[in-house]
């Protein structure tokens, strides 16, 4: 067996889809996939590809190894696992986080016995349903100049949801940054925002038939605004030709409740944990 770790080729990357069966990966790391993100390597045990991983390395790094089920309980993993860090250890990494997903109890256990400890869960859900019979909403795309009002709503509202899931004891609300100001004016077409008496009360952000992001204005809150929001954006992802919904919600997440009851079904939960890096 000669396990290694090589950057993404095209041609890797069209062979992958014919030799790796991707039935239980997680489905965050196939849209990253899908989309030939930068962040990914393969595995080969000489010249078969066997696997294929996501790396982004930064001081908060983060790790998804994917071993095809055709070439696991073999070591292959446990290789990939030693190139991948110690790669992360040059670049002198403060923390890895991973993912896997619990109906997979392997996974699990592999990253706890390699020192991942959970951090949270999140539910993968699908909605597979007709359009929805919605009212006329005052809901339009995102526009550069809405970026200050936007994103504050936005860091507000998702810090405040992770503090009520208490997960997230480290939580902080995200600071307005340019390089996020200039990503959002890129993607504006992914972005919707709801407005209420001249004011924006509504964010969300889609990425092909994932809805990236909804969040209300706190005050705004269980004034129906969301429910007709999330209705909307579902709309705009099925007039797109897509079959299906998708999101994740975080695991004791309030908003779970207006998903089940739109329909949402609960595919599986994945959870994220992390490693810090303690340098000698």
């Amino acid at each position: 067996m000669n396990i290694t770790v090589r950057e993404m080729s095209d041609t890797d990357y069209n062979k992958a889809w014919e030799l790796i069966n991707f039935e239980d990966a997680d489905a965050e790391f196939l849209l990253a996939f899908k989309n030939k993100e930068e962040d990914f390597y393969y595995v080969f045990d000489d010249d078969q590809l066997v696997g294929i991983i996501e790396l982004i390395i930064d001081k908060d790094a983060f790790l998804y190894i994917f071993i095809s089920p055709a070439f696991r309980n073999k070591g292959i993993g446990l290789i990939a696992l030693k190139l991948c860090e110690e790669k992360l250890y040059k670049n002198s990494v403060k923390k890895i986080t991973t993912t896997y997903r619990i109906d997979n109890l392997q996974s699990k256990v592999f990253a706890n016995k390699f020192g991942y400890t959970r951090k949270f869960s999140s539910a993968y859900m699908k909605y597979t349903g007709n359009r929805f019979d919605i009212p006329e909403q005052l809901i339009r795309n995102y526009r550069g100049k809405d970026y200050d009002s936007a994103h504050e709503m936005y860091a507000k509202a998702f810090h405040e949801m992770r503090v009520s899931v208490g997960d997230f004891p480290d939580s902080i609300i995200e600071r307005p940054s340019e390089n996020m100001r200039k990503y959002w004016a890129e993607t504006a077409n992914e972005r919707f925002l709801y407005i209420h008496d001249d004011i924006i009360v509504g964010y969300a952000h889609i990425d092909e038939d994932e809805i990236g992001s909804v969040s209300v204005r706190t005050e705004h809150q269980g004034q129906g605004i969301g429910r007709n929001f999330v209705k909307y954006i579902c709309n705009k992802i099925l007039d797109k030709g897509n079959d299906e919904v998708s999101l994740y919600c975080v695991v004791g997440n309030k908003a779970r409740r207006l998903y089940d009851s739109l329909g949402f079904q609960e595919v599986y939960i994945a959870e994220y944990a992390t490693k810090s890096v303690i340098y000698k």
